[in-house]
């Protein structure tokens, strides 16, 4: 059976991005050092919607998440999956375009101070995480793009830097030292190509297994909960063959593990129903936020609904009088 393990890859990194810590440890990790060490150790925040041109939108999925720098100013990173079989060759100029976007959305909800005073713009670090088959081999300069002629020219020109992780070229082990993230992109880097579908199960499930026995339940759990053509009885066969006699056991902790995470993903279910009683139609950035979210936030926002005199007041916690 020919197919791909993950159909949808934008909902994928969306979901695995959205998993408890996974965001900040793919920041912490992929940036520079020099760079990551200069960012609050805090968790970033997400801010939805995407900067990615529709067209584009089949190849690659972008999250932007705002820190603070260790001086207190604000700085954002732009994280952007890039899932083309082959490296873009024109990713640097896509990344400024994303970036000047970025930059026009900040300056018209935050551009001035309190006194309308113009404020500096905000620092943006793209990432870029790439799990084609080729190596990625595209300059991480802007400016290495130009013809230049000569490099006198260099100071004169615009560049910038942005930050590549190449999943391909990444040890599976080495991928995160977060489990939920390393498993995440482990399924990024090897189960994400068309290939026949067994086959494609027992190489992944080598791969989690040869990480540790923890990430091989953790892989299974993915493969349970992610929409795929993936039946019960493949998977059996797959993990007989990886780890024999052990199948049922991990497919049982793998489901039950599942069964949990459920539970806060019916309460998501349930509140986007009263949302949409109450106040109708809810966008998408609220959409996305919903189902992203703790189990602790969706009780708070629950509680909310009855006396807040607006949507966006459910998520602040203001209350009508």
């Amino acid at each position: 059976m020919t197919s791909r393990l993950i159909q949808r890859h934008d909902h994928f990194f969306k979901r695995l991005l959205d998993q408890p810590g996974a965001a900040g440890a793919l920041i912490r990790e992929r940036l520079p050092e020099e760079v990551a060490r200069q960012l609050s150790p805090e968790d970033p925040v997400l801010e939805h919607g995407s900067f990615v041109d529709r067209e584009l939108q089949e190849y690659r999925t972008d999250r932007l998440y705002r820190t603070r720098t260790l001086t207190g100013g604000a700085a954002f990173i732009y994280a952007l999956l890039e899932h083309k079989a082959w490296p873009e060759p024109r990713i640097g100029l896509q990344l400024l375009g994303y970036e000047v976007k970025i930059w026009q959305w900040w300056v018209q909800r935050e551009g001035r101070d309190a006194d309308g005073r113009l404020k500096p713009l905000p620092p943006i670090l793209p990432l870029v995480v790439y799990h084609g088959e080729a190596e990625w081999r595209i300059p991480l300069d802007f400016a290495a793009g130009m013809e230049l002629g000569d490099e006198m020219l260099r100071p004169y020109l615009l560049d910038f830097r942005y930050s590549l992780a190449d999943l391909g070229r990444i040890d599976d082990a080495s991928l995160s030292r977060e489990k939920v993230l390393r498993v995440g992109l482990l399924i990024l880097k090897h189960g994400s190509r068309r290939g026949d579908l067994y086959e494609l199960l027992v190489k992944l499930g080598r791969a989690a297994l040869a990480i540790g026995f923890d990430d091989l339940v953790a892989l299974v759990r993915y493969l349970i909960a992610e929409p795929n053509e993936i039946n019960a009885a493949i998977l059996r066969d797959a993990l007989t063959e990886i780890v024999p006699g052990q199948e049922a056991r991990i497919m049982s902790i793998a489901a039950e593990q599942w069964k949990a995470e459920g539970k806060a993903e019916g309460k998501a279910d349930l509140l986007l129903r009263l949302l949409r009683r109450r106040f109708g139609d809810v966008p998408e950035s609220t959409l996305e936020r919903v189902l992203g979210a703790p189990d602790g936030d969706l009780d708070e926002w629950a509680e909310n609904i009855l006396d807040a005199p607006s949507l966006d007041a459910v998520f602040t916690g203001r209350r009508s009088n």
